[in-house]
């Protein structure tokens, strides 16, 4: 009997590809502090070892460890090291003796081929075969299929991946330490650098100039309100922006009626979705309010279960392999019976197609369904890929448009009306909706009678910010990231205070940052350059270049843009510091009249005015949203500030964290162990906690609702000591024991404190 090492790139992942295989007839082990899967399948004997990620991780030589005293060119031309961050997959790896054959079985994509090409450095192979599982789905099917098709390992694929690694390691670690050793922001505050974060950056702060410098100008919009059994709207064909014009052609309209030119109307098709690619996918998720980094982490759960097919991949085709008509059957007599009979009941099912064929992963669709009820965002983003797949399968909508050119008095309005025939798709992707404008049948040289005649002053409007959705598909047309990695990097710009909001908007420090890259004629923030090396990296996956080579070449680029800097280092400092001391402006100070600013570093925000003698310069250490009230404190005088976080009551406090008007507001009362005060507290995380006001010395916490506005009842509870709270949450209101296993909690005795 021959013995088998599979390698999953994750624990769960392991166990389900196990359970398939072996008929539901595997065995976890542990032997020696090892942990694995042992199973026979098709007289073998396999041993499932599951990694967590990379077993590997880069690193620079000790020398380098000082960012102060580092050269940095010496740096960039120095080895790359890697050392073992994973001792446990080491030690099972280098475990088993013995083995006929291994296979890999981690995601098939980059990272996935790189870590399992990374653990066949610690394995015994002795002319061990070596062969590669290429699934995506964690399906009984598409597993068993794999493993009866072995394939030959992609070490193009993986030295694409490591070279990516070692390209950022490169690129992140000597700009960082430059940009922060040059603005003397180190340890917390430090400046993060990254090839793709600083020109997806550069984007946002861009768009911000852009509206910054805009300057509106005037135009005005003729329009008539016409009447044939209803009333619709027709529109000068052409806007104008000389007001001597406007008034001269309004004066020559009005009180005129029209007389129909032309009329035209013509059914057409509004396509339905093309299938799920990352970046739509991530887009559509942001739309329904789940963060694309939150989406993503939900999507290879939902992956993992085994009810989605793999979410990295660029495809928007599905592949003739993929049984659609069966799947759609799989959501009959669920909650998705009226979409999958809508579907299976056409003549034929034609499925969209989108642009990008790849060979790699499928896009994104449905495979199963839950056993167990989903809830919240997971419910949230499982229905979003199912409804987007029936809808891929379904019919077009169609729509009647029609469109009459009407002359008044020798001037051409146009009037424009659209008209549902059939939903179509739209009926199965809530998510989207058709609108109707309203234009009555006309005949040519029909009159029609004017009832309104309006002109109207109009202001053009600056570009927007860019949304979520909207920077992900311009990263995307610019090869900025990769599917795996945008969503990480958008999320790493709000992290690191250089962005804020949705749409997103620059921070002053992100503002002056850019700035200072931008003061030499460097190519860092340029999407450019980075899409240059992504299709580098392309080459190495395709076998046209070698990892060595295109690393090199980075280097080179790297220096160039290091010398410019360095040469360039003091404007670059006081460019970064001056945006960064500015914050951003909340409103006028109610002292002396001064602009109080919000200041934000990695772990607390400074409030102060920008006057340096007045009293307002606070140090808050405050999570989530902070807005400026105009309300006074009672005990001080000073502004009220509001404090925004998702999910939770807006909460007002004094701007200054020392008043007691704060101390009052957030003590819950009497800590049952030591007598401190029970203070209502945040998680790094932004959950709301109760905690002693003796902490360290005292540890005593109580997990708090997240939802709805909690107020000190004034009593003890009978039971454990700790203040009876009462919660409001929209109509209902009632009291609880913050200890949630207390006896005061059991469902009959809440059940009486309800009011």
């Amino acid at each position: 009997m021959a013995l088998n090492l599979i390698i999953a790139e994750k624990m769960d992942a392991g166990r389900r590809i196990s359970y398939i295989l072996s008929d539901k007839t595997s065995k976890q082990k542990r032997s020696k502090n090892i942990n694995y899967i042992e199973f026979d399948s098709n007289n073998d004997r396999n041993i499932m070892i599951s990694l967590s990620g990379h077993i590997l991780e880069t690193d620079f030589p000790e020398e380098f460890r000082d960012w102060i005293k580092s050269d940095l060119n010496k740096l960039i031309d120095s080895n790359i090291i890697y050392n073992v961050k994973n001792k446990r997959a080491e030690t099972a790896l280098k475990s088993f003796n013995g083995i006929d054959k291994i296979i890999i079985a981690t995601d098939y994509d980059r990272e996935g081929e790189l870590i399992g090409v990374e653990s066949l450095r610690f394995i015994n192979q002795n002319n061990t075969l070596i062969k590669r599982a290429k699934f995506s789905a964690l399906t009984s099917s598409e597993i068993k299929d794999a493993f009866n098709n072995l394939i030959d390992v992609n070490y193009g694929l993986a030295d694409s991946a490591q070279a990516r690694e070692e390209i950022d390691l490169l690129w992140g670690a000597v700009l960082t330490r430059f940009f922060s050793v040059a603005s003397n922001r180190l340890w917390k505050d430090f400046i993060s650098v990254g090839r793709v974060q600083t020109p997806t950056l550069a984007l946002i702060v861009q768009r911000e100039e852009e509206i910054t410098n805009f300057i509106p100008k005037k135009y005005y919009v003729i329009s008539i309100l016409f009447n044939k059994k209803s009333d619709f709207t027709g529109t000068y064909e052409k806007t104008i922006d000389d007001k001597k014009l406007a008034d001269e052609i309004y004066n020559k309209i009005k009180n005129q009626n029209g007389t129909v030119k032309s009329y035209k109307k013509e059914i057409k098709d509004v396509y339905k979705p093309i299938p799920f690619s990352t970046t739509d996918f991530l887009r559509e998720a942001s739309r329904i309010g789940v963060t694309p980094s939150n989406a993503m982490k939900i999507a290879e759960k939902l992956y993992m279960s085994g009810l989605i097919s793999y979410p990295r991949t660029d495809n928007t085709v599905y592949q003739r392999s993929i049984p659609l008509k069966n799947i759609a059957g799989k959501f009959k007599n669920t909650e998705f019976d009226k979409e999958a009979n809508m579907v299976l009941n056409q003549e034929k099912i034609i499925p969209s197609r989108g642009k990008i064929e790849t060979t790699d992963h499928p896009p994104i669709y449905p495979v199963s369904v839950p056993k167990n009820a989903l809830t919240g965002s997971y419910k949230n983003i499982y229905e979003l890929i199912v409804r987007r797949f029936l809808a891929t399968l379904y019919k077009n909508a169609k729509i009647e448009k029609s469109e009459a050119i009407i002359d008044v008095n020798g001037y051409n309005f146009i009037a424009k009306g659209e008209k549902i025939i059939d939903n179509g798709w739209y009926d199965i992707y809530k998510y989207r909706k058709l609108k109707e404008a309203k234009l009555p049948e006309l005949q040519e040289n029909e009159m029609v009678r004017a009832k309104e005649w309006n002109m109207d002053e109009k202001l053009t409007e600056p570009p927007r910010r860019y949304d979520v959705a909207s920077l992900l598909k311009l990263m995307e047309s610019l090869n900025l990231g990769t599917k795996s990695t945008r969503h990480d990097i958008i999320q790493k710009l709000n992290d690191r205070n250089f962005a804020t909001g949705n749409p997103l908007k620059p921070t002053q420090l992100g503002i002056g940052f850019i700035k200072a890259v931008n003061s030499i004629n460097s190519s860092i923030a340029k999407p450019d350059m980075t899409a240059e090396l992504e299709n580098e990296m392309n080459s190495i996956a395709e076998n046209k270049k070698k990892l060595d080579d295109v690393v090199n070449d980075s280097r080179k680029m790297l220096h160039e843009a290091l010398n410019g800097f360095q040469n360039n280092k003091v404007d670059i400092k006081n460019t970064i510091n001056d945006y960064a001391n500015r914050g951003e402006i909340m409103g006028k100070c109610p002292v002396d009249n001064g602009d109080i600013s919000l200041i934000k570093y990695r772990n607390f925000s400074k409030v102060k005015c920008s006057n340096e003698d007045c009293k307002i310069n606070f140090n808050l250490n405050i999570s989530g949203l902070i807005q400026l009230t105009d309300k006074r404190c009672d005990v001080c005088s000073l502004p009220l500030i509001k404090i925004i976080r998702r999910g939770q009551s807006p909460e007002l406090r004094c701007i200054d964290p020392n008043c007691e008007y704060n101390k009052k507001k957030l003590t819950y009362g009497e800590c049952p162990s030591d007598g401190g005060n029970l203070i209502l507290r945040q998680s790094r995380y932004g959950k709301r906690f109760l905690g002693c006001s003796n902490y360290p010395k005292c540890t005593v916490t109580y997990p708090l609702p997240q939802k709805g506005l909690i107020v000190n009842s004034g009593e003890t509870c009978p039971h454990c000591s700790a203040p009876l709270l009462i919660m409001i949450n929209g109509k209902r209101k009632w009291k609880f024991c913050p200890n949630m296993k207390c006896e005061y909690n059991k469902k009959d005795k809440l059940e009486k404190n309800k009011q």
